[in-house]
């Protein structure tokens, strides 16, 4: 039988990030056989009835709050995709009504909440997830492989380094993103995606250290009538340890416009290294491009950077392999991520802001 999938925050429109993420997914094969989507919930009973005739949902079904939504019995799972600032409230009577959820990454803006959304979903009862979706990119699956085979030996240390020339000029439907108590900026999205996908490879850290800055305090864009005042960090620096010894550097910054966009994040091996290679920071959306340093099979040539093939992700986004994985399992082991994982994730982004406000070295586990 189909899952049946209520969304809040799905629009009408095919170019909204919902729409083209997980509308899209769901309704292609071959996630069209295993999920069916059922409800929709948004701010207004206009754009609730626009959204229900857009995905083929009864208009009986189309809902401006969370509580109906989560009530409805035609709801096997509740996605939540809304901005970061509501993931709470919206969230809870989800998990209160015993439904599946599935809520996109950073699960809560603070700890508390987070802690407070963990112990509900235990509650519950239900399956609760987190769209750290960077784990089921096709790239990354491969590069695990390649890992976990040992071809690599021993891994040494791994370096990522980021660059992004249009985050800071988006338009003011994301001025929330400018401001640092709501937590929804590149230390937490972005860096937490790409944080995420390098310890599911290589494992969590032992101690970090961490430096974040507001390098923009003001900045003009073509959307916006007028100068946009910012707080919230625009880099996160990051350098440590793992558990496994290997050492790692990272380092995600957005810059003016007039600059390129790009991220290279190698892996490097006692026998060999990876590298990933793309013109967007965001991998969890983009995937980057695999490339393998050694030499060819059975040959004596000299090691040389070789494109390692990768499949096409399912959907834009990289969101259809989690509900993928939901649906039949995960192939490989850690795909997904449930709230005690996300939580994981929300403490060491965590030990990364106290050790950038304190100047300490700090652990999370």
């Amino acid at each position: 039988m189909a899952t049946r999938v209520g969304i809040i925050g799905l629009s009408a429109s095919d170019d909204a990030w919902v729409s083209r993420t997980h509308g899209m997914a769901l309704k292609k094969a071959p996630l069209s056989s295993k999920y069916q989507l059922t409800a929709v919930a948004t701010t207004s009973s206009e754009s609730a009835a626009a959204s229900a005739a857009r995905w083929g949902i009864s208009p009986e079904n189309a809902y401006t709050n969370a509580e109906d939504i989560a009530a409805d019995p035609n709801v096997d799972m509740v996605v939540v995709g809304v901005k970061l600032p509501l993931h709470y409230e919206l969230v809870l009577p989800a998990l209160k009504a015993g439904k599946d959820v599935f809520v996109e990454w950073p699960l809560a803006t603070d700890m508390n909440q987070v802690r407070e959304l963990q112990a509900a979903a235990k509650r519950g009862g239900g399956r609760a997830t987190v769209g750290l979706q960077a784990r089921g990119s096709p790239s990354i699956l491969k590069a695990k492989e390649i890992i976990d085979s040992g071809a690599l030996g021993k891994i040494v240390a791994t370096t990522v380094v980021g660059w992004d020339n249009m985050l800071l000029y988006l338009p003011p439907r994301y001025d929330y993103e400018h401001e640092a108590k709501n937590r929804a900026d590149i230390s937490t999205i972005t860096s937490g995606h790409v944080l995420d996908a390098l310890c599911f490879l290589l494992g969590e850290f032992d101690s970090l250290s961490s430096v974040t800055n507001c390098f923009f305090p003001n900045i003009t864009t073509p959307h916006h009538k007028g100068p946009v005042t910012r707080n919230a960090p625009d880099s996160l620096l990051v350098q440590g340890t793992l558990k496994s010894g290997t050492v790692v550097s990272f380092s995600m910054v957005l810059t003016p416009a007039d600059t390129p966009s790009s991220l290279t994040w190698t892996i490097v091996g006692e026998k060999g290294a990876l590298k990933f290679e793309g013109n967007n920071i965001n991998i969890q959306i983009f995937p980057p491009n695999l490339y393998w340093y050694r030499s060819e099979p059975d040959s004596d040539s000299l090691p040389a950077w070789q494109e390692v093939p990768v499949e096409e992700p399912l959907a834009f986004g990289q969101v259809g392999e989690l509900y993928q994985a939901l649906a039949d399992g995960e192939k490989v082991p850690g795909v997904l991520t449930d709230f005690d994982g996300a939580a994981l994730r929300h403490s060491m982004l965590e030990a990364c802001a106290k050790s950038s406000r304190d100047g300490t070295r700090e652990s999370y586990i």
